[in-house]
């Protein structure tokens, strides 16, 4: 057992312990330690002011300008160019649509390729058309009737196209001219008689883009 010398040194060391650590918790929140061992105060934090509100460009009340019932915005109307631009295309395509109208059906004898006296009239006419719109591409398709084999009118009818086409180059069109042949797979009629045959017997003329 200790002594009563010795129970009152314990005594004081316990009280000096809890002392130690009752000051060690107070000055955690004053100081904070630095890796070297020294302890230095917290940066003080300044409070930020509140923001102000907007008050408008000269600062003296609040924001102007708005109108609780703003006029509707005005509509322009489209640009002159924008209207010329579409009655253009549709001069165009009036032009195109009526020269279509004038190019007539050339026909042709059984088994012959050469132009007739009526078929040359058909092509004058169709040309002076055509130069109305020269710079519009032009198809011509050649096509017979039932009778022969399939090749020997496929060989025909381009015949028939080409010999249209020569013509017209020689009255002076400038526009861009193919030609095809389908021989006798589109018949316009279909019945077995010569009047029928003479329908199928023909060059006709296209204008590209025309209905």
């Amino acid at each position: 057992m200790l002594s009563v010398e010795g129970k009152s040194f314990y005594w004081i060391g316990v009280a000096g312990l809890v002392g130690m650590l009752a000051m060690g918790g107070c000055s955690k929140k004053s100081v904070v330690a630095t890796t070297s061992g020294t302890e230095v105060a917290p940066p003080k934090v300044e409070a930020k002011p509140a923001a102000k509100a907007d008050t408008g460009p000269s600062g003296g009340g609040p924001l102007g300008g708005f109108s609780k019932s703003p006029k509707d915005e005005a509509v322009k109307s489209p640009p002159m160019m924008v209207a010329k631009a579409d009655q253009a295309e549709i001069d165009a395509r009036r032009a195109l649509e009526a020269a279509q109208k004038q190019l007539a059906d050339i026909y042709f004898a059984y088994d012959k390729w050469a132009l007739t006296t009526e078929g040359k009239k058909n092509l004058t006419q169709s040309a002076d058309a055509l130069k109305q719109v020269s710079n519009v591409k032009l198809l011509i398709e050649g096509h017979c009737d039932e009778r022969g084999s399939r090749e020997y009118n496929l060989v025909l009818g381009e015949k028939r196209a080409k010999e249209a086409e020569r013509f017209l180059l020689g009255l002076g069109i400038r526009n861009t001219v193919s030609v095809t042949s389908y021989g006798k797979e589109r018949p316009v009629c279909s019945e077995h008689e010569e009047a029928c045959y003479w329908k199928n017997r023909r060059a006709h003329l296209i204008l590209e883009g025309a209905k």
